[in-house]
């Protein structure tokens, strides 16, 4: 298992961008929109490990909901997986609270799914592949 990338959700996206402009010396590398997630990503290549900015779309989407909780910070753990649709059902066999009815398709080009941060000791996680082309 490998760390594909480091989520953290934001509130205030133009702050955000420029410290982490600052402390890798670098602009994001990519900017996307998930319309169904209603989320704007920005991704940082951190030295081999992706850092993504999660900026809020609406008020009542998932990093908005996770914001008003939680307030900023980190979000998720994303992990390459060879076979999201396997790991799904693998850890939905296993007892794992899966979210969704399987993977769906992500930012950066992935198909992805997430398992409740209560059964991963407080820690939203993601496992994530690129799409099939």
């Amino acid at each position: 298992m490998v760390l594909e990338h480091i989520g953290i959700a934001v509130r205030d996206i133009d702050a955000s961008l420029s410290h982490f402009e600052v402390l890798f010396g670098t602009a994001p590398y990519k900017t996307e929109e998930v319309v169904s997630e209603g989320v704007r990503t920005h991704f940082f290549d951190a030295g081999g490990t992706k850092i993504e900015l999660l900026e809020s779309l609406h008020d009542d989407s998932p990093v908005a909901k996770f914001l008003e909780k939680r307030g900023p910070g980190l979000h998720h753990l994303a992990f390459r997986s060879d076979d999201v649709a396997t790991d799904f059902e693998r850890l939905k066999k296993a007892g794992y609270r899966v979210l969704g009815d399987g993977p769906t398709k992500g930012a950066d080009g992935k198909h992805i799914f997430f398992v409740h941060p209560g059964d991963t000791q407080g820690v939203l996680t993601e496992f994530c592949m690129d799409a099939p082309k």
